[in-house]
């Protein structure tokens, strides 16, 4: 896109929204309550229809890229006096997926999308969900329709099918480097003043108000959730060590290793068990993996230990944080009542379930009250993702869920390509262990389906290298 074109819209989107503002005081007296009501609504499809003239405009590599970068604020923009419907990471990113679609089917002599197998298990995922929500009477309730387009599957589906095509080039994958990156920075730094007590430099802040969000007292970042940020520095230090491997500079390879084990020491920050320990296990996976990344373990090993001993040596409070964290058995009674529940579910329901999104609803019969800890946690959600769609979908839902994330990852895992792509299906097989372990404790989020299948996407563009 020309820079002229670029301040063109974004000249246009502003002098559209200062009209509609002189309409309004133009007119007539019994016309401008009415029209100051209308106001907000008129910004705002202006704003979609700037920002889809922008991502029209753009290369899909820029625009999912900045969707990356904006997506630790979804669900919280009305907190940034963004209204929920206008959330600027889903538009964009939905932006970019339909760019990539419309281009794809419009072009004559450009790539067309190639549909596999796996498209069409994860078509037929979706498809069931939506048949199971209706059924069941929430497809039409606002929150549990958006678990299913962007927790279950539905965008990240879309992504998956679409990312090789928007990251078909070594060039292309370097814009989704530098947004990782980035975003890295940010996450680590935001991590390391919450610990530290740098209020003022935290941002936003609602990420300071312990009213707001959950975790509050833990490295919960932008998310407002500890686990959900923990999986994302760990996600942004994978994609740091991939631009130390591929960029050329030694000032910007330097720079992306430093951000890397500072996004590596937020990880340790957020004080979730279930990261601490997905993220040993995928770092020691994907370097083991690695030839060449086998005698870096141990010196990375001794680099991190020092940094969270410093953290732990220095930071007023942080020792004893961390040890209550570690000693908390309530959660690990909350995590245990809630699958007892699920299982029970299965069983009164095996092969379609109780229902998408009707776990919370059903659930009060099938809780059991253990023999050697309390029963806790009887209005909350399935601590654990497989065990949720299970109770939700049934064996059916499930088994199609868990084999299209098999199928999809392993096709990113085998696929052929250029040189570059082999740091990226390294960095694919790193995130995938670490979520399988991260979403065996917690319930469904939308960033480890969306971070999942982009890097798988990534991994299969060898697919459009010729394009």
């Amino acid at each position: 896109m020309t820079a002229r074109a670029s301040v063109a819209a974004i000249v246009g989107a502003a002098a559209a929204a200062f009209g509609l503002a002189v309409l309004i005081y133009m007119a007539p007296p019994g016309a401008v309550e009415h029209g100051a009501s209308l106001y907000p609504r008129a910004v705002g499809l202006v704003m979609v229809v700037s920002v889809g003239y922008l991502v029209w405009r753009l290369e899909p590599a820029y625009s999912i890229s900045a969707a990356v970068v904006l997506s630790p604020f979804a669900g919280n923009w009305p907190r940034l006096g963004v209204p929920g419907p206008l959330s600027p990471d889903r538009l964009v990113l939905a932006g970019g997926v339909l760019a990539v679609l419309v281009r794809a089917v419009l072009s004559v002599d450009g790539p067309r999308l190639r549909i596999t197998a796996t498209h069409v298990l994860l078509a037929l995922a979706v498809v069931y969900a939506m048949a199971s929500a209706f059924f069941a009477g929430t497809l039409s309730q606002n929150d549990a329709f958006l678990r299913l387009v962007d927790t279950f599957g539905i965008m990240p589906f879309l992504l998956f099918l679409t990312a090789p095509l928007a990251f078909p080039t070594q060039r292309q994958r370097h814009v989704l480097l530098v947004a990782f990156v980035a975003l890295g920075a940010y996450l680590g730094l935001t991590v390391v003043f919450e610990t530290v007590k740098l209020d003022a430099l935290v941002f936003p802040r609602y990420i300071l108000d312990p009213h707001y969000g959950i975790h509050a007292g833990r490295g919960r970042g932008p998310f407002v959730e500890a686990v959900t940020n923990g999986l994302a520095l760990f996600t942004c230090a994978v994609v740091c060590a991939i631009a130390v491997a591929q960029w050329q500079g030694r000032r910007a390879r330097i720079l992306a290793g430093a951000i890397g084990l500072l996004c590596l020491v937020g990880v340790f920050l957020c004080l979730e068990r279930s990261v601490w320990i997905g993220a040993g296990v995928a770092t020691c996976v994907g370097m083991l993996v690695t030839r060449g990344a086998r005698r870096y373990l141990v010196p990375l090993l001794i680099a991190v230990g020092l940094g969270v001993g410093a953290a732990l040596l220095f930071v007023p409070g942080l020792h004893q944080r961390v040890t209550a964290r570690i000693d908390q058995k309530e959660t690990l009674w909350d995590r245990r009542n809630l699958a007892r529940a699920a299982i029970n579910m299965v069983e009164a329901r095996p092969l379609v379930g109780f229902g998408w999104a009707r776990f919370q609803k059903d659930s009060a019969d099938y809780f059991q009250q253990a023999g050697d800890y309390p029963l806790t946690a009887t209005t909350f959600g399935v601590h654990n993702t497989p065990l949720a769609y299970a109770a939700d979908l049934g064996l059916i839902g499930v088994t199609l869920w868990a084999l299209g994330l098999l199928f999809g990852v392993g096709s990113g895992l085998v696929a052929r390509g250029p040189p570059d792509l082999l740091a990226w299906r390294i960095g694919l097989l790193a995130v995938a262990v670490a979520t399988l372990v991260v979403i065996s404790a917690v319930p469904p989020s939308a960033w480890p389906n969306r971070a999942i299948w982009l890097l798988a996407g990534v991994a299969c563009s060898g697919r459009y290298d010729d394009a």
